[in-house]
């Protein structure tokens, strides 16, 4: 079989098992009532029905080999590669977003030190776990399957094979935790009166749930750049997504050239860069209009969603088996942590709304902004509060502090004192946390109040 019937082959199992998932979203109510996405839902079924599960058993099973774990690398470039491609920000740096990135701040450096703490404290009973496991609940957590295999590519590259394979289990287990507790406390603050536009649980809508738009719903997901009897519209923005990944190839090479150590910076990093600079290369030339962001941005999607089905299917269960102890102990960790110092720093910092942008905040820091939109729709259904805008801040604002540990801990892990490592980071939680005592802090509220009707009456006076 030649490479590109290869290529094939694995896109049509990977397509077979995200339709089987969007199936399954839609027709099964459980996994409607837990918004588990088709693309997680299919990379279920693939390791179900895969060597590792079905193949054990009987000679049938699905052809998942080592060409469809080869996807996710590749994607994650793809996705990260268009982050900052022809995108425009709508932020206006008001207080709501600048409140809303340093919560964000001290939420990921809160994960950062948790995963690297327990850690430390675990790593004299298991004598194989490399401090490099501390990093993985935020890359999973904070960062999503996208940058869990980003970063689980450069763990490996710097000598661990099995990040990869640790750094989507905690994706996975952010995102559960995320859907699942973050209804479970939506139900509490809702009883309790912290939201501000339901008085009950809000009934999602049901095509939402099912994950299919009606026909009179349905809208455009893209606008045509070019005629199609000179160049299709989707030809064009699949062009640019081509250039960005060959002119990565290209920079990551000559960056090896320049200086060995250089090889070190990781491919998706190069294409991050090269994202951006195409997208200021048009802008000068007066071409920024040969982008067509909605659709770039269902490219990305796309690529996110086989990214993350194909991850999960070659997910490698002798992994979890080695690293299982830890695993739980330090998922139950960040969860936790999660819970108390996301409404904590929520209740203490935001000025309005600051349940409504508790639920943005928690679902973002469990995996993908997403997450956050969809609990958020559960108790403000117009997006009529700050909530919104609050978690898309933080969202597009994050990239400061989070990708230099994407592109540069997974090395630096290996070759500097876990000690150093742990102390860089807690000074950079405690930067956010004097930014936050000092302009956004609201001393009068105690967190004892979040269990009282005492936070309800203060919003209102807020309002």
């Amino acid at each position: 079989m030649n490479a590109i019937t290869s290529v094939f082959v694995d896109l049509s199992v990977l397509s077979l098992l995200l339709l089987i998932g969007f199936l399954l979203r839609r027709h099964v109510p459980l996994f409607q009532r837990l918004y588990l996405p088709a693309s997680l839902l299919a990379g279920l079924v693939g390791l179900l029905l895969g060597p590792q599960v079905l193949g054990r058993s009987t000679a049938y099973c699905l052809p998942i080999g080592n060409t469809i774990g080869q996807w996710p690398g590749v994607l994650v470039t793809v996705v990260l590669g268009l982050s900052f491609f022809g995108s425009r920000s709508s932020h206006d740096f008001g207080r709501v977003a600048l409140s809303a990135v340093t919560q964000g701040g001290l939420m990921h450096q809160t994960q950062v030190l948790v995963g690297m703490g327990a850690t430390l404290l675990m790593m004299p009973y298991f004598p194989n776990l490399p401090f490099a496991f501390g990093l993985t609940p935020v890359f999973g957590f904070h960062g999503g399957h996208g940058t869990a295999n980003a970063a689980g590519a450069a763990l490996a590259a710097a000598g661990w094979a099995d990040g990869v394979s640790v750094a989507n289990t905690m994706a996975t287990a952010g995102l559960l935790s995320g859907i699942v507790l973050g209804m479970l406390v939506i139900n509490i603050g809702v009883r309790r009166g912290w939201s501000q536009k339901v008085s009950k649980p809000q009934d999602v809508p049901q095509d939402i749930r099912e994950g299919y738009v009606p026909v009179e719903k349905r809208t455009s997901i893209g606008k045509g750049v070019t005629y199609n009897d000179a160049l299709d519209p989707l030809a064009l923005q699949l062009a640019f997504v081509g250039v960005i990944y060959g002119s990565a190839r290209l920079l990551s090479r000559s960056l090896i050239w320049i200086h060995p150590l250089l090889k070190e910076i990781p491919l998706f990093a190069c294409a991050m860069i090269c994202g951006a600079l195409l997208s200021y290369l048009l802008k000068k030339l007066k071409m920024a209009d040969y982008i067509d962001r909605p659709t770039v941005n269902r490219i990305s999607g796309v690529a996110l969603d086989y990214l993350v089905c194909s991850a999960i299917a070659t997910l490698s269960l002798k992994v979890f088996a080695l690293y299982m102890v830890p695993m739980l102990v330090t998922i139950g960790a960040v969860i936790a942590a999660n819970i108390i110092a996301n409404f904590y720093f929520a209740w203490k910092m935001f000025d309005i709304d600051w349940f409504e942008r508790a639920m943005g905040s928690y679902g973002l820091e469990s995996g993908v902004l997403a997450t956050g939109l969809m609990l958020l729709r559960v108790i403000d259904p117009k997006f009529e509060t700050t909530g919104q805008e609050s978690a898309a801040a933080s969202a597009a604002l994050c990239y400061p502090w989070s990708l230099p540990y994407i592109m540069f801990m997974p090395m630096l892990a290996f070759k500097i004192s876990p000690w150093l490592l742990l102390t860089g980071s807690a000074v950079l939680w405690i930067v956010f946390y004097i930014v936050a005592r000092r302009f956004f802090w609201n001393g009068d509220r105690r967190f004892s109040d979040i269990l009282s009707a005492k936070s309800a009456k203060a919003q209102a006076q807020h309002r």
